[in-house]
């Protein structure tokens, strides 16, 4: 029971890990009192978005499949990307260097590889430990952790070990 009441839909897109804005909006489709927040970076996201209006996408067992698939590999520590544990006192920047290896993986990953972000990513080194970022993940990740976790995945990247293949 909703009790008449709205909710917003934060994250509907995992910070741009979901690409498949047709799925997503099917999904939110089925409640009828949640207002999305799509989080739009590009004028042609936007116009997508849009076109959603005039033609909502229904949920089929083709979309279904497809979230279930999500749900699986996004299952776990995964870090949404919603920037609550910030700031680092080692100034790392957690909100992306935790999602690090979903970045490469499910967006164009030459930019996440570039000097600047090399740099970035080795701040993990410098983590103090102090836990900060845990008490403040909604989520109740491990922050730490999956620093590590995604730092040791990004120079296996770096080194050639590991193929991420996604460069569109």
């Amino acid at each position: 029971m909703t009790l008449g009441m709205g909710f917003i839909g934060m994250k509907s897109l995992a910070g741009g890990l979901i690409t498949n804005s047709e799925a997503a909006m099917a999904f939110a489709l089925q409640f009828k009192n949640l207002v999305p927040i799509w989080g739009i970076q590009k004028e042609a996201e936007l116009e997508e978005w849009l076109a959603f209006m005039d033609h909502e996408p229904e949920m089929n067992d083709e979309i279904r499949a497809f979230i279930e698939q999500e749900r699986k590999e996004l299952a776990g520590d995964f870090c949404r990307g919603c920037g609550y544990c910030m700031p680092c006192p080692a100034g790392i920047k957690i909100n992306t260097c935790a999602r690090m290896s979903l970045l490469l993986r499910r967006a164009p990953s030459a930019k996440w590889l570039a000097p600047d972000m090399q740099k970035e990513m080795e701040k993990i080194d410098s983590c103090l430990n102090c836990r900060s970022c845990v008490s403040k993940c909604p989520y109740e990740l491990n922050t730490p952790e999956l620093l590590k976790k995604n730092l040791a995945d990004y120079r296996q990247v770096l080194a050639g070990e590991v193929k991420v293949g996604y460069e569109n």
